[in-house]
């Protein structure tokens, strides 16, 4: 593992640590009893809640499937190698997003495209 890489994976390990234990806290939460009950605007409203509650799960659920990719790819040594062209991924971007998979240009071409709806990503 390179040296300057230790940091960003202490980081990654700490970040997923504390998406664990809240997903883990959040999980006692809704075990304890959440059943609605009560008129239909009550009903309604916990129906919203849950939705939200699951959204922002599903965001932390794909956060942390991409530091695991992402520590697996220092642990590997394929860290900081963009997975498009194969440049390396400035270090000043791989500490601002550390999951990064793609270099800034590649990563711009892919919104892009995105953007545009060519869904012709043949390269990506």
């Amino acid at each position: 593992m390179q040296k300057e890489f230790r940091k960003i994976r202490e980081n990654l390990e700490k970040r997923r640590r504390e998406i664990l234990e809240k997903i883990s806290g959040e999980q006692l939460l809704q075990t304890s009893g959440e059943l609605a009950h009560g008129d239909s605007l009550d009903v309604a409203t916990s129906a919203g809640d849950r939705e939200i509650t699951f959204m922002l799960k599903s965001r932390e659920l794909d956060e942390l499937r991409a530091i695991e990719d992402a520590i697996q790819r220092i642990d590997s040594d394929d860290y900081g190698i963009c997975a498009n062209c194969e440049d390396p991924i400035e270090l000043k971007r791989l500490e601002a997003i550390p999951w990064a998979r793609f270099c800034r240009a590649c990563q711009e071409e892919l919104e892009s495209r995105r953007l545009t709806g060519n869904s012709d990503l043949e390269r990506f």
